[in-house]
Order: C-alpha cells, then structure tokens, then sequence
C-alpha cells in the first residue's frame, strides 16, 4: 500500500519536476543582454547599438512603408522567414549558426575617425567603423558561420581578396584584403564577440578597450547621463555621438559643401566654432502605431540655453496653418516660430562669439553673416529686423535651392534686400494677382504677397504663388502627419518632407529584382509610396538643449542600414 502510494506520488512529481528543470533550463539558456559601449573608446566619434536584431526587423516588416512598398518592389513581405524558429533559437539556444546569429546576438558600430583622400578632383571621406557583434554563443559554433558571410562578402566587392591570419597581443586576427592592398575586412574574436571592422587599428583599439587596456565609453559619466536621458527599454537603436564627434561630422559636410579653398577655411572655422556649443548627441528609434520614432537630444555647452530662451520660446504655441503657399507636391516645408527674431539673432551672434577662440570670435560675425545667402539675404540684421516671428522654407525638389517665406513687417527694407540680390533694375512679371521681381542677372525671385515676403529661385517663387486653395495641407499623406504633432507643446520648428524616395530606397535593398523597381513597376510603386505619410520632425528647447523627435517610414535604422550598404 505504502510502496502504491509512494509511486502515485512520483507521479504526479515528475511532471512538475520536468517542467521545473525545463524551465530553468529555458531561463538559464537566455542570452543575457551585455553592455556593448564596454567595446567602445572612451575617444570614439560615435557608438550605435541594436539590442535585437530580430525585433528590429520584426518591427521594420510590420512597418506601414514596408507594408506598401514590399510587393511593388520585389521585396519579401517577411523578413524573418521564420519567426518560430528564431524564437526557439533565442530561448533555448537551438537552431543553425545563422539562426542563432539573428535570435541571439547584439549590435553595435563604434566609429574612431575617419579618412580623408582624393580621387581626382573629388574629395573623399571613409569613416573608421567597427562592427561589434555579441553572439552569446561559442566561437566554436558561430565563428565558421561569420567567416563564411565574410568571405562572400569579400568577394563580391573585392573579386578575388587576399586572406592572412595573424596573431595581435594573443588574438587571432583574419583579413580580406583587395587585389591593391587598399580596402580591408578586419576580423577579431574575444570570447563571443566578433569585432568586424575597415581598419585594422581600429579592431584593435576596441579588442584593447573590452580587456581594459583603454578608457571605455562605458564608464563616461557624460555618455551614462545621455543614454538614461534618452534610450527606453523598447528601444530597437541608440545612438551616441561625442562633442569630438559633432566637429568631425561638421567638418566633414563642411568639406562636401566647400566649392573653393577659401570656402574650405571658412567652413572649417564655422564648423569648429558651431562645434564648441555642442556637448554631445543622442537618439533612439522604437516603433509607434506602424512608423519609426526617433527622439534625439543635442546637449548644448552651459549657459547656451539660458541664454536663447528669453528669445527663442514664444509665448504663444505655433500653429501649422493652411499654408497657402506650399504646392502640394513640394518635397518639404520647414516652420518655424521664434518670440522674437531680432533678439534671438542677437544672442545666437553673442553666443557663438563667446565661445569661439580669438580667430573664431574675428570671424563669428562674416560667417553668421552667410548663414542666410543662399536664401539671397546679404544683411541678416536688416532682415530680422523687418520680419516677423513665423519663417517658413520651402522646398519645391529635394536637391533644389529652398524659398524663404516670411511675415513682411517692413516691406521697405524688405524691398530694399530684395534688391541687394536682384540687382538695381529687376524686370517684373505678374502671377495671379501677385507681383514678381526677378533677377536680370539669373534666375532669382521675390514677391510680396498679401502680408508675406518670398525669396528663392524664381521659378520655384511662381509655382508658390500659383497655389491658392490646393496646397500642400489639401493631401492625404500631409493631414495624416499633421495629426501626429502635439501642438499644445511649446514647439519652435516643424519640418514635413516626403519620405517616398527614402523608403524606397531602403526598401529595394532587399529586393529580389535585377533590374531597379521603377523599371519595371513604376507607377505602382509611386502610388504606393504617395499612400505614405509625410515624414514630420518638431524641434524644442528644453533645459540643457534641442529635443528633437520626428516619425517616418524606417527612420535612422533605414537611413543607417541604407547609408553602409554596398552598391548593388
């Protein structure tokens, strides 16, 4: 009896005893989440992190732009093939190399520096990046499985590349080199973490960093107070960008921006001198009701926002309005609300004097002065002196030069500008009921219309005249974005831009096609895209800096992704 009931007992243990162990077994096998900035320089320009790639790719296929643009491009409507066996492979830690390498593993990129070369007469910039993946797995099982996607990688860019295995201060290092010697792979194992970079410093540098040879960005108090400011446990990236960093990306589209030698001097000036307003950069990216958000904050130097705020923040909220003069197939249009114009030019003149050194302070004023010449503006004083508080920039293509609209507050210095860029004689010309004053030099415009001054290209200056009722704010696209800002907040810009040409940029990267999809399928694809919402981005002062969120179809993980992806 004793011996019936004992192994009743046992079994009804046993299955609570397997599910328990199961259990353990289940929690124990989770990959627990590492601190990837322990990789990073405390030097570095930049660090990005993805704490799951799978969700991020989840969120980006459940995506409304992915949604719409998949099927007329060509793409896979799932990106994951097969989600019930990354699951598996992320909570029990079975599954192919592959499998495991997408379920389990950490993302990181640490930027270090850059290059700078020429080809002929072009000028060219390669960031140093370093890709930091945390496999939370053996090398054993997925150190074949990187090398051979590395190798296929290699040879799909290089051809045929050169590979060596070294040993660097106890790591084995393996390399794909070009047929010149010139471009590089860079690959370094510690414990489950592969190091994949472009420079073999750099490699380096960041194998010294986790084993505690080097400063780490991990251990910066500064980074520390950003990412708890800004990241959020849902959070598919985060990024960082160091105050070094903010002057290298400076400089380096000062440089892409420079048409002389002596616009490279002064760009780098303005750039080193911007650059000393700025503590640093961070951003996050999660998914929200189908769209990417990003919320990033740009740290500005003490003292900087206490004073531009007296004339920065106005006291009432901006409104969007019907803004009737914005086509509606513009490419974007930028609003923005300041209390009071003149004396935020000002103390922004003050501001970047005060913290430039004795050349920078020297040249402060010419630069600020060229801030608004490719709006045609010569004098800035004079200007915000005779406008009022909305400024509006309307961008009719997306590379073209923008229009500059304005509340005309003082139409006889406003002539007067108009003037300074139109020369002595401008012709006239009428478009609808308003005047146009053009350029008998090129093709520049201005127009004084109902209480508003416009200024831009001229030909971009008529087709903003022309709107009247069917403006931008007429589309659908437009009124959905227009329904996402909170215009309750204290906000000083808003900028919508279409996002069709970016996330099908994005889009297409992944598109099993051979030929470009607007060969093959362009009408569907361009009504596709037009269904997307606008792009929308507001900018706000808070108590140590700019805030800035905006939603978009794939955001800065599209942007990113599509930015280091090789050329098809």
């Amino acid at each position: 009896m004793n011996a019936l009931i004992k192994y009743r007992r046992i079994r009804l243990l046993l299955p609570i005893v397997v599910v328990g162990l199961v259990a353990a077994w289940i929690y124990w096998s989770q990959p627990r989440r590492a601190d990837l900035a322990t990789f990073a320089p405390s030097d570095c320009l930049a660090f990005v992190e993805v704490g799951n790639a799978a969700e991020l790719l989840a969120g980006l296929e459940e995506s409304q732009g992915w949604q719409a643009l998949a099927g007329p491009i060509g793409a896979k409507s799932n990106l994951l093939t097969n989600r019930w066996l990354v699951r598996v492979a992320r909570w029990v830690g079975l599954g192919n190399a592959d499998a495991l390498l997408l379920a389990r593993s950490q993302f990181g990129i640490v930027f270090t520096g850059a290059q700078v070369g020429e080809t002929g007469p072009t000028l060219t910039i390669r960031p140093l990046a370093t890709l930091i993946i945390e496999t939370h797995g053996s090398q054993r099982r997925v150190r074949p499985a990187l090398e051979g996607h590395i190798e296929e990688f290699a040879r799909r860019i290089y051809g045929q590349p050169q590979f060596t295995r070294k040993q660097i201060d106890g790591a084995e290092i393996t390399e794909w080199s070009s047929s010149d010697g010139v471009r590089n792979i860079v690959m370094g194992f510690l414990d489950s973490a592969a190091i994949i970079g472009n420079d073999e410093t750099s490699v380096v540098s960041c194998l010294e960093t986790k084993r505690g040879k080097r400063a780490a960005l991990a251990g910066d108090q500064f980074f520390g107070d950003f990412r708890s400011r800004v990241n959020v446990p849902d959070s598919s990236l985060f990024g960082f960008v160091s105050r070094s960093g903010v002057k290298s990306v400076l400089q380096a589209y000062a440089l892409y921006k420079a048409a002389s030698s002596d616009a490279v001097n002064a760009s780098r000036l303005l750039s080193d001198t911007a650059g000393n307003l700025v503590n640093g950069l961070a951003c996050r990216s999660q998914f929200v009701e189908g769209m990417v958000e990003d919320r990033c904050f740009l740290a500005l130097t003490e003292g900087v926002v206490d004073k531009l705020r007296p004339t920065m923040v106005a006291q009432d909220r901006l409104e969007i309005g019907a803004l009737p003069f914005v086509p509606p197939d513009a490419y974007s249009v930028s609003i923005y609300h300041l209390r009071d114009v003149d004396g935020f030019w000002n103390d922004l003149n003050a501001v970047v004097s005060s913290h430039a050194d004795v050349i920078g302070a020297l040249a402060a004023r010419p630069l600020m002065r060229s801030l608004l010449k490719p709006y045609g503006i010569e004098d800035p004083a004079a200007f915000v002196h005779a406008i009022g508080a909305r400024i509006e920039t309307i961008r009719l293509e997306e590379n073209s030069p923008s229009v500059l609209m304005t509340e005309a507050l003082d139409r006889q210095s406003l002539r007067k500008l108009a003037a300074q860029r139109l020369g002595p004689k401008p012709r006239t010309e009428t478009v609808g009921e308003f005047e146009v004053l053009l350029s008998s030099s090129d093709n520049w415009g201005a127009s004084f219309a109902d209480n508003h001054f416009l200024i831009g290209p001229a030909e971009s200056v008529r087709r903003c005249l022309q709107v009247q009722s069917q403006s931008i704010a007429s589309i659908e696209g437009f009124r959905r974005s227009e329904r996402l800002v909170d215009l309750s907040l204290p906000l000083t810009a808003i900028t919508f831009k279409s996002d069709r040409q970016t996330a099908i940029s994005f889009v297409e990267l992944f598109s099993e096609r051979e030929r470009p999809s607007f060969s093959t399928n362009a009408n569907a694809v361009d009504q596709a895209a037009r269904s997307l919402p606008y792009a929308v981005n507001v900018t706000m002062l808070k108590d140590t800096g700019f805030e800035w969120t905006s939603r978009s179809a794939f955001g800065l993980p599209g942007s990113l992704v599509t930015a280091l992806a090789p050329e098809r």
